[in-house]
């Protein structure tokens, strides 16, 4: 080893201020890397590290970089440090070369003459002991460290490195580490390090590079060269030369991509030239998928990929690596790929062919089929794409990749697009996308097409038509109960996890909730073996449906809230089905009286464009109105609200969807009608209801809330006497206790005091199992019939208590209000306690006491605690 300063350095004596000027010159002021030389100042002014490292590929910019700083240290008029430059070439010098280049350049004494048995790194420690003893700001950079080969020279600047004062800063520059013990400087933190990333040009830079060769870059173009080079400084160059040499720039950076000669030229002359032959074999190799991990280059090349990797990280080979899972994926820069990728085309046809196939292969086997299908393609064998499609087609499109899948063949087999299985694969991917009319669309044509030959097997495309019908009507809003889905399971887990799902939905419609809850389970159990997140998430929200049509609110919630995590753990939350499961979160609290989130009443109003431009609501009409519903207690004008959700339950009536589906949001919107006294609108709307849908229960408990708002009661017992007989089966929950507290109220109003009570005590039962307050705020009276009666329920006082104290529940008082003191003394009359012994509770004068009992009695209008505690109930102040 020996010091050169290389062809372009200047030998010149230091000046008076003793800083060198032997370092690199240019032909032109180089590129102004000004975030660079910041860091650079910074890591010269900070006082815990003194060793910085840069390392990275020849062309990256590091002399240029490190050069320019030490011009503009040399600059400088104060805090000017002693500045020592030594770039290191191959010769068969000796070591102690550098030390005395150093000390020459640093002005710094000859040492004492030595002996032929001095100890290896003498010469280095000397130059600390005197830089020690001088005691000034230096700065040395070693260019090209990687070269330093010689044990005693390694020696001695692993010596210098480790021993130097905090008054020198020392920079190492090289294309890969020397192999020095660096985690001995890691350990005392003395060192930093800077790779090719810190290195690379940002876009300001490259422009300002292309500029000097007289081309300017649009933002595309800029984009573009960035893209390809990654920053890399030589890279960065050749190309502004290439573009400013032709006119065509699309052409041109076509041919960048490549790549070009130069580019060839740069990276064997620098990079690859020295490789040996079996380490360029595995760069060749690997560069045929756009990543790879060591297992996949394992079975690209036939085993070793472990050592290779070893030595190619050794050597700072440009590879980028990042985690994924339990997995390194290691990365090409573009243009060295782009190098490999033309070595690959010197291979043969035939050993092209396999390279893709071993490829495609290893994918699969990773779980990946997106990747894998560009190099199924890849291969000249038909057969092979049938397979794959056959073995992952339903998977890429269950994972939102069908438009990805789709592409691809269009592109290089457009022929099987015709195949009635990719047919119904279109379908899938439609239904799963919210396109219910797209979805209808190719479920006509992969219907027209069934009596075609299919790569598939036939049960495989009775099953996925029988799915896809379900799903499509169910998008749509004119499933029935009569469709069900009879398909035998195929052996395929992502078809027949489908099928089950559909079946299930099938089977729920039509009544069957029990059994549809069993089949949606196995189908839950498949998606999570299949890792198809997208049908966990749909039989979640399916599960959920159930919950829903039982009002089960607890259920409700955890089950909505299920499918909400997998929908955020897997970037699904703009789909249908999330937008229908926060759909039922909301209703489940609306239901048990309390505030639904904003985000969940946002999801049901949330519209998607189709493609003819209008919108269509995520998460279906008769979501879409249970949003309007919800939207009402948090809208600034109410009765515009009010006016909105009318409109929209008229449009689902008209939709003609799923009778008991849409029948159940038709008492919440008479409510909200007549919140606002609008008791004709909520009339003509229970009519047209009875004339589409028929006399559900859903229907005629909205007829007799009109009727008995209208203090019409035998009117609303005639509706609800037969309903309410024998209704726990028939009738769903909450429309039960409406049912019951309408049967109260109208009970109540014509002195029937015995009745009310059992309407009320009914409404109660039913109620509190799934805490559905929601009818008790709904019924006119509700509250107060609850006050009235308070006390005389036993077991269900509690529940009865918690709706009275519910904050949306409303009351009608003639009384003025209690002070905080009268309410202390309220609290304690259930107790039994005398005058006397709650004046000593409360640590009061007797008089106190009797002074409040006064004020009660008087603002409640009794004359005894008997009268004051039995309104005080009534009237939900206890």
């Amino acid at each position: 080893m020996t010091i050169s300063h290389g062809p372009a350095l200047r030998s010149v004596s230091a000046d008076d201020s003793g800083i060198p000027s032997e370092m690199p010159t240019f032909s032109s002021a180089p590129i102004a890397r000004s975030t660079l030389i910041d860091r650079l100042d910074a890591f010269l002014a900070g006082d815990q590290q003194r060793v910085l490292v840069v390392c990275a590929p020849a062309g990256s910019g590091k002399t240029v970089l490190l050069a320019d700083w030490a011009s503009r240290l040399r600059s400088r008029g104060i805090r000017r440090p002693t500045l020592g430059w030594v770039s290191v070439a191959e010769h068969s010098e000796p070591g102690a070369a550098l030390w005395q280049t150093l000390r020459d350049q640093l002005d710094v004494p000859k040492p004492p003459q030595r002996s032929s048995v001095d100890a290896p790194g003498l010469d280095a420690a000397q130059l600390v002991e005197a830089l020690t003893a001088r005691g000034t700001p230096t700065v040395i950079v070693i260019d090209d460290a990687h070269l330093v080969t010689e044990p005693l020279a390694l020696a001695g600047l692993e010596h210098f490195l480790l021993h130097a004062p905090p008054t020198v800063t020392t920079v190492v520059s090289g294309r890969f580490d020397p192999p020095l013990r660096w985690h001995l400087l890691g350990l005392t933190e003395r060192s930093a390090r800077w790779g090719a990333t810190d290195l690379a040009m940002s876009g300001a830079e490259i422009a300002a590079l292309c500029r000097e060769h007289h081309c300017e870059l649009d933002e595309d173009e800029l984009a573009a060269v960035l893209e390809l080079t990654h920053g890399w400084a030589a890279l960065v160059r050749i190309a502004a030369m290439y573009l400013a040499a032709n006119p065509d720039r699309s052409a041109a950076l076509a041919v960048l991509a490549r790549p070009p000669r130069a580019v060839s030229d740069f990276l064997v002359g620098e990079l690859i030239g020295a490789l040996p032959l079996n380490v360029r074999l595995f760069l060749t190799y690997t560069s045929v998928p756009d990543s790879f991990t060591e297992r996949l280059a394992d079975e690209l090349i036939g085993g070793g990929a472990a050592l290779t990797l070893y030595e190619l990280d050794r050597m700072n080979f440009p590879l980028t690596s990042i985690a994924r899972g339990d997995d390194i994926w290691f990365t090409f820069h573009p243009m060295l790929r782009a190098y490999f990728l033309a070595e690959v085309n010197r291979l043969g046809a035939r050993a092209r062919s396999e390279l893709h196939l071993r490829t495609a292969n290893a994918l699969r086997a990773a779980g990946l089929p997106r990747q894998a299908l560009t190099h199924v393609l890849a291969s000249a064998d038909p057969r092979h794409l049938r397979a794959f499609l056959t073995e992952c087609g339903t998977t890429m499109v269950l994972d939102g990749d069908g438009a990805a899948l789709f592409g691809e063949l269009q592109r290089a087999r457009p022929g099987l697009l015709d195949d009635p299985f990719v047919w119904l694969l279109r379908v899938l991917d439609a239904l799963f996308h919210g396109s219910a009319a797209d979805a209808l669309a190719y479920l006509d044509v992969a219907a027209s097409r069934r009596d075609r030959p299919s790569f598939v097997p036939a049960s495989w495309i009775d099953a996925l038509t029988l799915a896809a019908t379900v799903d499509a009507a169910a998008a749509t809003g004119s499933i029935s109960g009569d469709l069900a889905v009879d398909a035998a399971p195929t052996g395929n887990p992502d078809i027949d996890c489908y099928l089950a799902i559909q079946s299930a939905t099938a089977m729920v419609v039509g009544g069957r909730l029990d059994r549809g809850e069993e089949v949606l389970l196995r189908g839950l159990a498949l998606a999570l073996h299949t890792g198809h997140p997208r049908l966990a998430l749909r039989a979640l929200t399916r599960l959920t449906f159930i919950a829903c049509g039982r009002e089960a609110t607890d259920s409700m919630r955890d089950r909505a809230a299920k499918a909400l995590v997998v929908a955020a753990a897997h970037d699904l939350n703009d789909t249908p089905d999330a937008a229908q499961a926060m759909t039922a979160a909301g209703l489940a609290a609306y239901l048990r009286g309390e505030q639904p989130d904003p985000q969940h009443v946002a999801a049901a109003l949330t519209r998607n464009a189709v493609q003819d431009g209008s919108a269509s609501p995520l998460a279906g009409w008769h979501g879409y109105v249970i949003g309007q519903l919800l939207a009402v207690e948090q809208a600034a004008d109410k009765r515009a609200a009010i006016d909105d959700l009318r409109r929209g339950a008229q449009l689902l009536l008209d939709k003609n969807t799923v009778p008991g589906v849409t029948a159940s949001v038709i008492p919440h919107v008479v409510w909200a009608l007549l919140s606002v006294h609008e008791p004709l609108a909520a009339q003509l709307l229970a009519e047209r209801a009875q004339q589409l849908l028929g006399d559900l229960p859903d229907v005629v408990v909205a007829r007799a809330a009109v009727a008995e708002t209208a203090e019409h009661s035998q009117a609303a017992l005639a509706l609800l006497e037969p309903l309410l007989e024998g209704a726990e089966t028939t009738v769903r929950p909450s429309t039960r206790v409406t049912g019951w507290l309408l049967y109260s109220s109208a009970h109540h109003r014509a002195g029937n005091g015995a009745k009310a009570h059992s309407g009320l005590e009914n409404a109660l039962r039913d109620a509190a199992a799934d805490h559905l307050v929601r009818p008790f705020l709904d019924v006119p009276n509700a509250i107060e019939l609850l006050d009235v009666y308070a006390g005389r329920f036993g077991r269900l006082d509690a529940f009865g208590d918690c709706v009275r104290q519910n904050r949306g529940a409303a009351r009608n008082s003639t009384h003025p209000a209690l002070t905080e003191a009268e309410m202390t003394v309220l609290k304690h009359l259930p107790s039994g306690r005398t005058a006397q012994q709650i004046a000593a509770d409360l640590g009061v004068s007797i008089n106190t006491v009797k002074t409040h009992l006064r004020s009660i009695y008087a603002k409640f209008g009794a004359n005894s605690r008997v009268a004051a505690l039995d309104h005080a109930r009534r009237s939900g102040v206890l």
